[in-house]
Protein backbone atom coordinates (compact mmCIF):
# COMPACT_ATOMS: atom_id res chain seq x y z
CA UNK A 1 0.00 0.00 0.00
CA UNK A 2 1.59 3.34 -1.29
CA UNK A 3 2.09 6.07 1.80
CA UNK A 4 -0.34 8.99 1.56
CA UNK A 5 1.12 12.87 0.29
CA UNK A 6 -0.54 15.91 1.57
CA UNK A 7 -0.41 19.07 -0.62
CA UNK A 8 1.44 16.54 -3.19
CA UNK A 9 4.56 17.66 -1.58
CA UNK A 10 4.44 15.57 2.58
CA UNK A 11 4.85 11.63 1.88
CA UNK A 12 3.49 9.94 5.68
CA UNK A 13 5.89 7.44 6.57
CA UNK A 14 4.84 6.47 9.97
CA UNK A 15 2.16 7.39 12.13
CA UNK A 16 3.73 8.37 15.36
CA UNK A 17 0.58 9.09 17.19
CA UNK A 18 -2.91 10.05 17.73
CA UNK A 19 -5.29 11.63 19.85
CA UNK A 20 -8.64 13.38 19.81
CA UNK A 21 -7.67 16.36 18.11
CA UNK A 22 -5.22 14.34 15.11
CA UNK A 23 -2.72 12.22 14.21
CA UNK A 24 1.08 13.12 14.10
CA UNK A 25 3.38 11.08 11.59
CA UNK A 26 7.01 11.30 10.57
CA UNK A 27 7.32 11.95 6.87
CA UNK A 28 9.24 13.03 3.94
CA UNK A 29 9.50 16.16 2.15
CA UNK A 30 10.34 15.46 -1.27
CA UNK A 31 10.62 19.43 -2.36
CA UNK A 32 13.62 19.75 -0.04
CA UNK A 33 13.93 16.27 0.69
CA UNK A 34 14.13 16.49 4.69
CA UNK A 35 12.52 14.70 7.20
CA UNK A 36 9.31 16.73 9.09
CA UNK A 37 6.93 15.93 11.12
CA UNK A 38 3.35 16.07 9.90
CA UNK A 39 0.15 16.76 12.06
CA UNK A 40 -3.19 16.19 10.25
CA UNK A 41 -6.27 17.27 12.24
CA UNK A 42 -9.56 15.58 13.08
CA UNK A 43 -12.23 15.84 10.65
CA UNK A 44 -14.63 17.51 12.85
CA UNK A 45 -12.22 20.59 13.11
CA UNK A 46 -11.68 20.12 9.61
CA UNK A 47 -15.60 21.09 9.02
CA UNK A 48 -15.20 24.21 10.71
CA UNK A 49 -14.31 27.25 8.54
CA UNK A 50 -13.57 29.22 11.66
CA UNK A 51 -11.11 26.65 12.85
CA UNK A 52 -8.89 26.78 9.40
CA UNK A 53 -8.71 30.40 9.15
CA UNK A 54 -7.82 30.89 12.59
CA UNK A 55 -5.28 27.86 12.26
CA UNK A 56 -3.75 29.35 9.07
CA UNK A 57 -2.72 32.65 11.48
CA UNK A 58 -1.88 30.41 14.34
CA UNK A 59 0.68 28.72 11.85
CA UNK A 60 1.82 32.00 10.41
CA UNK A 61 2.74 33.25 14.28
CA UNK A 62 4.36 30.28 15.41
CA UNK A 63 6.57 30.27 11.92
CA UNK A 64 7.62 33.75 12.59
CA UNK A 65 9.31 32.10 16.26
CA UNK A 66 12.86 31.49 15.41
CA UNK A 67 14.06 30.35 18.77
CA UNK A 68 16.38 27.19 20.17
CA UNK A 69 14.16 26.55 22.57
CA UNK A 70 10.95 26.51 20.19
CA UNK A 71 9.88 23.69 17.85
CA UNK A 72 9.66 24.95 14.53
CA UNK A 73 6.85 25.69 11.91
CA UNK A 74 7.83 25.38 8.59
CA UNK A 75 4.13 24.73 6.91
CA UNK A 76 0.74 24.26 7.22
CA UNK A 77 -2.20 24.01 4.52
CA UNK A 78 -5.30 22.18 3.53
CA UNK A 79 -5.24 18.63 1.52
CA UNK A 80 -8.52 18.01 -0.34
CA UNK A 81 -7.61 14.74 -1.27
CA UNK A 82 -9.91 12.66 0.08
CA UNK A 83 -12.94 15.28 -0.44
CA UNK A 84 -12.92 16.95 2.50
CA UNK A 85 -10.28 20.05 3.16
CA UNK A 86 -7.87 18.84 5.94
CA UNK A 87 -5.76 20.63 7.69
CA UNK A 88 -2.32 19.82 8.57
CA UNK A 89 1.06 21.66 9.92
CA UNK A 90 4.38 20.86 9.21
CA UNK A 91 6.86 20.74 11.71
CA UNK A 92 10.82 20.15 12.97
CA UNK A 93 11.37 16.89 13.26
CA UNK A 94 13.13 16.45 16.60
CA UNK A 95 15.25 13.58 18.13
CA UNK A 96 14.47 13.23 21.57
CA UNK A 97 12.04 12.13 24.46
CA UNK A 98 9.23 14.29 26.46
CA UNK A 99 9.51 15.47 29.99
CA UNK A 100 6.77 13.23 30.77
CA UNK A 101 7.96 9.75 30.21
CA UNK A 102 11.45 11.15 31.88
CA UNK A 103 9.34 11.29 34.85
CA UNK A 104 8.01 8.07 34.73
CA UNK A 105 11.32 7.03 36.30
CA UNK A 106 10.70 9.41 39.50
CA UNK A 107 11.36 13.09 40.44
CA UNK A 108 14.45 14.86 38.90
CA UNK A 109 17.99 15.91 40.73
CA UNK A 110 17.28 19.63 41.54
CA UNK A 111 19.85 20.87 39.72
CA UNK A 112 18.30 19.11 35.82
CA UNK A 113 15.33 20.37 36.72
CA UNK A 114 16.09 23.71 37.85
CA UNK A 115 17.97 23.72 34.65
CA UNK A 116 14.96 22.44 32.52
CA UNK A 117 12.60 24.64 33.54
CA UNK A 118 15.10 27.38 32.86
CA UNK A 119 15.41 26.78 29.04
CA UNK A 120 11.55 26.12 29.06
CA UNK A 121 11.29 29.84 30.81
CA UNK A 122 14.01 30.95 28.22
CA UNK A 123 11.68 29.81 25.21
CA UNK A 124 8.51 31.17 26.85
CA UNK A 125 10.14 34.90 27.23
CA UNK A 126 10.85 34.45 23.56
CA UNK A 127 7.48 33.81 22.37
CA UNK A 128 5.60 36.19 25.07
CA UNK A 129 7.91 38.73 23.76
CA UNK A 130 6.05 38.46 20.17
CA UNK A 131 2.61 38.10 22.43
CA UNK A 132 2.27 34.48 21.69
CA UNK A 133 0.49 32.51 24.97
CA UNK A 134 1.55 28.45 25.02
CA UNK A 135 -1.46 28.28 26.44
CA UNK A 136 -0.87 24.54 27.29
CA UNK A 137 2.53 23.92 29.12
CA UNK A 138 2.83 20.15 30.48
CA UNK A 139 5.79 17.46 30.41
CA UNK A 140 4.23 16.15 26.78
CA UNK A 141 4.38 19.21 25.41
CA UNK A 142 8.27 19.71 26.41
CA UNK A 143 11.10 17.91 24.46
CA UNK A 144 14.26 16.96 25.47
CA UNK A 145 16.99 16.48 22.83
CA UNK A 146 19.69 14.35 22.22
CA UNK A 147 22.17 17.39 23.16
CA UNK A 148 20.38 18.03 26.76
CA UNK A 149 18.24 21.27 25.38
CA UNK A 150 14.62 21.46 25.62
CA UNK A 151 11.92 22.03 23.06
CA UNK A 152 8.89 23.27 23.38
CA UNK A 153 5.74 21.86 21.36
CA UNK A 154 2.45 22.75 20.34
CA UNK A 155 2.27 26.26 20.54
CA UNK A 156 -0.96 28.16 19.71
CA UNK A 157 -2.91 24.75 19.02
CA UNK A 158 -4.94 25.35 22.57
CA UNK A 159 -5.61 29.10 21.19
CA UNK A 160 -6.63 28.24 17.99
CA UNK A 161 -9.50 25.53 19.53
CA UNK A 162 -10.46 27.86 21.95
CA UNK A 163 -11.35 31.10 19.69
CA UNK A 164 -13.52 29.03 17.06
CA UNK A 165 -15.03 27.08 20.03
CA UNK A 166 -16.43 31.09 21.19
CA UNK A 167 -17.21 32.34 18.01
CA UNK A 168 -19.16 28.53 17.31
CA UNK A 169 -20.99 28.74 20.70
CA UNK A 170 -20.68 32.41 22.04
CA UNK A 171 -18.61 30.63 25.37
CA UNK A 172 -14.97 30.66 25.68
CA UNK A 173 -13.29 27.14 25.45
CA UNK A 174 -10.04 26.35 28.23
CA UNK A 175 -8.71 23.56 25.94
CA UNK A 176 -5.42 22.11 28.03
CA UNK A 177 -4.96 19.32 30.88
CA UNK A 178 -6.54 19.70 33.99
CA UNK A 179 -3.48 19.34 35.95
CA UNK A 180 -1.97 22.32 34.82
CA UNK A 181 -4.71 24.61 34.03
CA UNK A 182 -4.48 27.86 35.75
CA UNK A 183 -7.76 28.68 37.57
CA UNK A 184 -8.04 31.94 35.15
CA UNK A 185 -8.30 29.08 32.35
CA UNK A 186 -10.82 27.00 34.53
CA UNK A 187 -12.62 29.77 35.29
CA UNK A 188 -13.43 30.92 32.16
CA UNK A 189 -11.65 34.17 32.28
CA UNK A 190 -9.20 36.33 29.62
CA UNK A 191 -5.38 34.82 30.04
CA UNK A 192 -2.30 36.22 29.21
CA UNK A 193 1.54 35.13 29.96
CA UNK A 194 1.12 34.29 33.90
CA UNK A 195 -0.98 32.00 32.47
CA UNK A 196 1.77 29.98 31.35
CA UNK A 197 4.08 30.81 34.40
CA UNK A 198 1.35 29.02 36.41
CA UNK A 199 1.68 26.05 34.30
CA UNK A 200 5.72 26.05 34.64
CA UNK A 201 4.96 25.86 38.29
CA UNK A 202 3.17 23.25 37.87
CA UNK A 203 5.88 21.27 35.60
CA UNK A 204 8.61 22.44 37.85
CA UNK A 205 6.69 20.77 40.93
CA UNK A 206 6.25 17.72 39.41
CA UNK A 207 9.99 17.63 38.39
CA UNK A 208 11.40 17.98 41.63
CA UNK A 209 8.48 15.89 43.38
CA UNK A 210 7.70 13.61 41.12
CA UNK A 211 3.66 14.22 40.97
CA UNK A 212 1.60 16.97 40.15
CA UNK A 213 0.92 19.77 42.58
CA UNK A 214 -2.70 18.46 42.40
CA UNK A 215 -4.43 14.78 41.77
CA UNK A 216 -7.02 13.67 42.25
CA UNK A 217 -9.51 10.90 41.22
CA UNK A 218 -11.31 13.18 38.36
CA UNK A 219 -10.77 16.34 36.52
CA UNK A 220 -14.00 17.31 38.86
CA UNK A 221 -11.67 16.98 41.74
CA UNK A 222 -8.03 18.76 40.19
CA UNK A 223 -9.83 21.63 38.90
CA UNK A 224 -11.49 21.98 42.48
CA UNK A 225 -7.91 22.31 44.05
CA UNK A 226 -6.67 24.22 41.57
CA UNK A 227 -9.26 26.95 42.51
CA UNK A 228 -9.73 26.55 46.28
CA UNK A 229 -6.49 24.60 47.89
CA UNK A 230 -2.69 25.54 48.13
CA UNK A 231 -0.36 22.29 47.11
CA UNK A 232 2.07 20.66 49.34
CA UNK A 233 5.47 22.32 49.61
CA UNK A 234 7.75 20.68 47.78
CA UNK A 235 10.53 20.10 50.39
CA UNK A 236 7.63 18.41 52.58
CA UNK A 237 7.91 15.65 49.85
CA UNK A 238 11.46 15.54 49.76
CA UNK A 239 13.35 17.48 52.37
CA UNK A 240 16.77 18.41 50.82
CA UNK A 241 14.71 20.93 48.25
CA UNK A 242 15.68 24.38 50.17
CA UNK A 243 12.90 26.84 51.26
CA UNK A 244 13.55 29.07 48.32
CA UNK A 245 12.32 26.40 45.51
CA UNK A 246 9.02 26.24 47.88
CA UNK A 247 8.64 30.17 48.04
CA UNK A 248 8.98 30.30 43.65
CA UNK A 249 6.54 27.59 43.10
CA UNK A 250 4.26 29.29 45.74
CA UNK A 251 4.70 32.36 43.97
CA UNK A 252 3.99 30.73 40.56
CA UNK A 253 0.85 28.40 41.38
CA UNK A 254 -0.90 31.79 42.89
CA UNK A 255 -4.24 32.27 42.63
CA UNK A 256 -4.62 35.57 41.76
CA UNK A 257 -2.39 36.19 38.79
CA UNK A 258 -1.37 39.58 39.93
CA UNK A 259 0.95 38.22 42.78
CA UNK A 260 2.89 35.81 40.16
CA UNK A 261 5.88 36.41 38.30
CA UNK A 262 5.45 39.66 35.88
CA UNK A 263 7.07 37.97 33.31
CA UNK A 264 9.22 34.58 31.95
CA UNK A 265 12.03 36.43 33.17
CA UNK A 266 11.54 37.35 36.48
CA UNK A 267 10.47 33.99 37.27
CA UNK A 268 13.87 32.73 35.27
CA UNK A 269 15.86 34.95 37.51
CA UNK A 270 14.05 33.92 40.90
CA UNK A 271 14.66 30.42 40.03
CA UNK A 272 18.21 30.46 39.33
CA UNK A 273 18.98 32.34 42.58
CA UNK A 274 16.74 29.53 44.53
CA UNK A 275 19.28 26.72 42.91
CA UNK A 276 22.17 28.23 44.89
CA UNK A 277 19.89 27.29 47.75
CA UNK A 278 19.72 23.71 46.32
CA UNK A 279 22.41 21.20 48.55
CA UNK A 280 24.49 19.49 45.38
CA UNK A 281 23.64 16.42 43.88
CA UNK A 282 24.54 13.26 44.76
CA UNK A 283 27.91 11.27 42.32
CA UNK A 284 26.12 10.22 39.24
CA UNK A 285 25.45 6.60 38.94
CA UNK A 286 25.46 4.65 35.74
CA UNK A 287 21.39 4.34 35.26
CA UNK A 288 21.00 8.34 35.97
CA UNK A 289 19.21 9.49 33.22
CA UNK A 290 20.94 10.66 30.12
CA UNK A 291 19.02 12.70 27.49
CA UNK A 292 21.82 11.95 25.02
CA UNK A 293 20.65 8.56 25.30
CA UNK A 294 17.62 9.06 23.60
CA UNK A 295 16.74 9.29 20.15
CA UNK A 296 12.99 9.25 19.65
CA UNK A 297 11.43 11.67 16.99
CA UNK A 298 8.73 14.24 17.69
CA UNK A 299 7.42 17.47 16.12
CA UNK A 300 6.91 21.18 16.73
CA UNK A 301 4.21 22.96 17.52
CA UNK A 302 1.74 26.29 16.02
CA UNK A 303 1.35 29.55 17.40
CA UNK A 304 -1.57 32.28 18.00
CA UNK A 305 -0.89 35.57 16.01
CA UNK A 306 0.81 38.75 17.18
CA UNK A 307 2.73 41.88 16.11
CA UNK A 308 6.12 40.90 15.43
CA UNK A 309 8.03 43.96 16.51
CA UNK A 310 8.66 42.77 19.72
CA UNK A 311 7.88 44.35 23.51
CA UNK A 312 6.09 43.15 26.65
CA UNK A 313 3.00 40.43 26.02
CA UNK A 314 -0.14 42.34 25.60
CA UNK A 315 -3.22 42.57 27.97
CA UNK A 316 -5.91 40.27 25.83
CA UNK A 317 -9.14 41.32 25.19
CA UNK A 318 -12.02 39.82 27.37
CA UNK A 319 -13.38 36.67 26.46
CA UNK A 320 -16.95 35.57 27.59
CA UNK A 321 -17.05 32.46 30.22
CA UNK A 322 -15.01 29.29 29.19
CA UNK A 323 -16.00 26.12 29.89
CA UNK A 324 -13.27 23.49 30.37
CA UNK A 325 -12.90 20.63 28.10
CA UNK A 326 -12.26 17.11 29.58
CA UNK A 327 -13.65 13.44 29.62
CA UNK A 328 -15.22 12.50 33.00
CA UNK A 329 -13.72 9.08 34.97
CA UNK A 330 -16.12 6.30 34.67
CA UNK A 331 -15.82 5.92 38.54
CA UNK A 332 -17.06 9.61 38.77
CA UNK A 333 -19.74 8.97 36.78
CA UNK A 334 -20.28 5.72 39.31
CA UNK A 335 -20.06 7.81 41.61
CA UNK A 336 -22.41 10.89 40.84
CA UNK A 337 -24.86 7.79 39.82
CA UNK A 338 -24.78 6.72 43.43
CA UNK A 339 -25.73 10.46 44.60
CA UNK A 340 -28.85 10.65 42.85
CA UNK A 341 -29.75 6.80 43.78
CA UNK A 342 -29.21 7.81 47.45
CA UNK A 343 -31.22 11.40 46.68
CA UNK A 344 -34.12 8.94 45.18
CA UNK A 345 -34.21 6.84 48.29
CA UNK A 346 -34.73 9.22 50.62
CA UNK A 347 -37.51 10.85 48.98
CA UNK A 348 -39.62 7.90 48.03
CA UNK A 349 -39.69 6.05 51.30
CA UNK A 350 -38.25 2.72 50.22
CA UNK A 351 -37.34 1.88 53.80
CA UNK A 352 -39.98 2.68 56.24
CA UNK A 353 -38.28 5.35 58.62
CA UNK A 354 -37.63 8.94 59.17
CA UNK A 355 -34.02 8.30 59.85
CA UNK A 356 -32.97 6.12 56.88
CA UNK A 357 -34.33 8.94 54.89
CA UNK A 358 -32.56 11.49 56.10
CA UNK A 359 -29.22 9.20 56.19
CA UNK A 360 -29.52 8.66 52.41
CA UNK A 361 -30.33 12.17 52.08
CA UNK A 362 -26.84 12.81 53.99
CA UNK A 363 -24.92 10.71 52.06
CA UNK A 364 -26.02 11.76 48.28
CA UNK A 365 -25.03 15.59 49.87
CA UNK A 366 -21.86 14.07 51.30
CA UNK A 367 -21.26 12.27 47.97
CA UNK A 368 -21.40 14.70 45.60
CA UNK A 369 -19.09 17.39 47.60
CA UNK A 370 -16.50 14.46 48.28
CA UNK A 371 -16.70 13.61 44.39
CA UNK A 372 -14.71 17.15 44.23
CA UNK A 373 -12.29 15.41 45.95
CA UNK A 374 -11.85 12.00 45.44
CA UNK A 375 -14.22 9.82 43.29
CA UNK A 376 -13.28 6.49 45.03
CA UNK A 377 -14.41 8.17 48.42
CA UNK A 378 -18.01 9.50 47.17
CA UNK A 379 -18.30 6.39 46.10
CA UNK A 380 -18.11 5.33 49.74
CA UNK A 381 -20.48 7.19 51.01
CA UNK A 382 -23.08 7.37 48.21
CA UNK A 383 -23.51 3.41 47.61
CA UNK A 384 -24.05 2.38 51.30
CA UNK A 385 -27.95 3.71 51.39
CA UNK A 386 -28.54 2.27 47.67
CA UNK A 387 -26.81 -0.89 48.84
CA UNK A 388 -29.00 -1.06 52.04
CA UNK A 389 -32.51 -0.35 50.51
CA UNK A 390 -31.85 -3.37 47.82
CA UNK A 391 -31.04 -5.71 50.82
CA UNK A 392 -33.75 -4.90 52.51
CA UNK A 393 -36.05 -5.41 49.84
CA UNK A 394 -34.16 -8.34 48.17
CA UNK A 395 -36.12 -10.99 50.65
CA UNK A 396 -33.01 -12.73 51.90
CA UNK A 397 -33.92 -11.96 55.56
CA UNK A 398 -32.93 -15.35 57.46
CA UNK A 399 -36.60 -14.66 58.46
CA UNK A 400 -38.43 -15.53 55.31
CA UNK A 401 -35.76 -18.47 54.29
CA UNK A 402 -34.18 -20.23 57.51
CA UNK A 403 -31.19 -21.69 58.05
CA UNK A 404 -30.88 -23.53 54.74
CA UNK A 405 -27.58 -25.01 54.37
CA UNK A 406 -27.55 -23.29 50.40
CA UNK A 407 -28.41 -19.96 52.12
CA UNK A 408 -25.90 -19.99 54.73
CA UNK A 409 -22.93 -20.87 52.08
CA UNK A 410 -24.25 -18.21 49.95
CA UNK A 411 -24.10 -15.63 52.62
CA UNK A 412 -20.56 -16.77 54.20
CA UNK A 413 -19.25 -16.47 50.39
CA UNK A 414 -20.63 -12.91 49.73
CA UNK A 415 -18.77 -12.08 52.98
CA UNK A 416 -15.75 -13.15 52.10
CA UNK A 417 -16.25 -11.03 48.64
CA UNK A 418 -17.28 -7.79 51.00
CA UNK A 419 -14.11 -8.39 52.69
CA UNK A 420 -12.18 -8.48 49.44
CA UNK A 421 -13.70 -6.15 47.80
CA UNK A 422 -13.20 -3.53 50.74
CA UNK A 423 -9.42 -3.97 50.62
CA UNK A 424 -9.65 -3.37 47.03
CA UNK A 425 -11.32 -0.36 47.39
CA UNK A 426 -8.87 0.75 50.25
CA UNK A 427 -5.68 -0.15 47.77
CA UNK A 428 -6.89 0.89 44.21
CA UNK A 429 -6.40 4.18 44.05
CA UNK A 430 -7.48 4.23 40.18
CA UNK A 431 -10.18 2.09 40.40
CA UNK A 432 -11.39 1.54 44.11
CA UNK A 433 -14.74 3.54 43.48
CA UNK A 434 -16.15 -0.04 41.84
CA UNK A 435 -14.98 -2.11 44.36
CA UNK A 436 -16.41 -0.29 47.38
CA UNK A 437 -19.79 -0.35 45.15
CA UNK A 438 -19.01 -3.75 45.20
CA UNK A 439 -18.53 -4.09 48.98
CA UNK A 440 -21.55 -2.51 50.21
CA UNK A 441 -24.14 -4.88 47.77
CA UNK A 442 -21.90 -7.59 49.09
CA UNK A 443 -21.41 -6.88 52.92
CA UNK A 444 -25.11 -5.44 53.18
CA UNK A 445 -26.57 -9.13 51.20
CA UNK A 446 -24.46 -10.93 54.30
CA UNK A 447 -25.29 -8.75 57.02
CA UNK A 448 -29.11 -9.19 55.83
CA UNK A 449 -28.87 -12.30 56.65
CA UNK A 450 -26.82 -13.00 59.69
CA UNK A 451 -28.77 -10.40 61.77
CA UNK A 452 -31.75 -9.57 63.25
CA UNK A 453 -33.23 -6.10 62.69
CA UNK A 454 -31.99 -4.10 65.09
CA UNK A 455 -28.60 -5.08 65.28
CA UNK A 456 -28.76 -4.68 60.78
CA UNK A 457 -28.93 -1.19 61.10
CA UNK A 458 -26.70 -1.04 63.68
CA UNK A 459 -24.03 -2.29 61.83
CA UNK A 460 -25.30 -0.42 58.20
CA UNK A 461 -24.91 2.63 59.83
CA UNK A 462 -21.42 1.92 61.89
CA UNK A 463 -19.93 0.77 58.33
CA UNK A 464 -21.42 3.71 56.77
CA UNK A 465 -19.72 5.77 58.76
CA UNK A 466 -16.52 3.89 59.76
CA UNK A 467 -16.01 2.79 56.09
CA UNK A 468 -15.68 6.52 54.34
CA UNK A 469 -13.22 7.82 57.33
CA UNK A 470 -10.89 4.93 56.31
CA UNK A 471 -10.66 5.55 52.78
CA UNK A 472 -10.89 9.50 53.17
CA UNK A 473 -7.61 8.63 55.44
CA UNK A 474 -5.90 7.03 52.76
CA UNK A 475 -6.63 8.89 50.13
CA UNK A 476 -5.51 11.90 51.84
CA UNK A 477 -2.11 9.96 53.08
CA UNK A 478 -1.51 8.77 49.31
CA UNK A 479 -1.93 12.58 47.98
CA UNK A 480 0.95 13.44 50.74
CA UNK A 481 3.30 10.56 50.57
CA UNK A 482 6.99 11.14 48.87
CA UNK A 483 7.61 10.14 45.20
CA UNK A 484 8.18 6.75 44.56
CA UNK A 485 12.73 6.55 45.20
CA UNK A 486 14.17 5.90 41.40
CA UNK A 487 17.26 3.44 41.01
CA UNK A 488 19.07 2.14 43.93
CA UNK A 489 16.71 4.25 46.41
CA UNK A 490 17.53 7.89 45.18
CA UNK A 491 14.23 9.34 44.26
CA UNK A 492 16.35 12.37 42.63
CA UNK A 493 17.86 9.52 40.20
CA UNK A 494 15.21 8.57 36.95
CA UNK A 495 15.50 5.44 35.78
CA UNK A 496 17.04 5.52 32.41
CA UNK A 497 14.46 6.67 29.50
CA UNK A 498 13.85 4.01 26.83
CA UNK A 499 15.18 5.86 23.46
CA UNK A 500 13.77 5.39 20.37
CA UNK A 501 10.36 5.20 17.91
CA UNK A 502 8.45 3.71 21.86
CA UNK A 503 8.82 7.36 22.74
CA UNK A 504 7.82 9.30 19.88
CA UNK A 505 5.05 7.38 20.03
CA UNK A 506 3.57 8.29 23.45
CA UNK A 507 5.14 11.78 22.66
CA UNK A 508 2.45 12.09 19.91
CA UNK A 509 -0.11 10.65 21.21
CA UNK A 510 0.09 12.87 24.55
CA UNK A 511 0.03 15.90 22.78
CA UNK A 512 -2.46 15.41 19.52
CA UNK A 513 -5.44 16.10 21.16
Amino acid sequence: MENRILGQRYELVEQLGHGGMGTVYRALDHRLRRTVAVKTLSAELALQPEFLSRFQREAHAAAALNHPGVATVHDAGEDASGGVAEPYLVMEYVEGTTLSHVLKGGALPPAQAVDVVGQVLEALEHSHRHAIVHRDIKPANVMLAGTGRIKVVDFGIAKALSEVATRLTGTGVAVGTPAYLAPEQIKGGDTDHRTDLYAVGCLLYELLTGRPPYTGDSPFSVMHQHLTADPVPPSRLRPELPPALDAVIAQALHKDRENRFADAAAMRTALTAAARATPPPPVPTPTAYDPRAAAAPVYGAAASPAPQDGGPAPQPARRRPARVVFRPTAEGAVALLGCLLSLVISRTQVIEGSAFSRVALLAAAAGAVLLLWSARLACAVAWGPVAEAVAVLSGLARGYIGWDTHYVILALMLGVVAALCLVAGYRDERAGGFALVAFWFTALTAIWFFLDDLRKIGVFYVLLLSVPLAIGAQVLKSRTRPPSPGPHGDPRLPATAPAGRRRARETAGGTAR
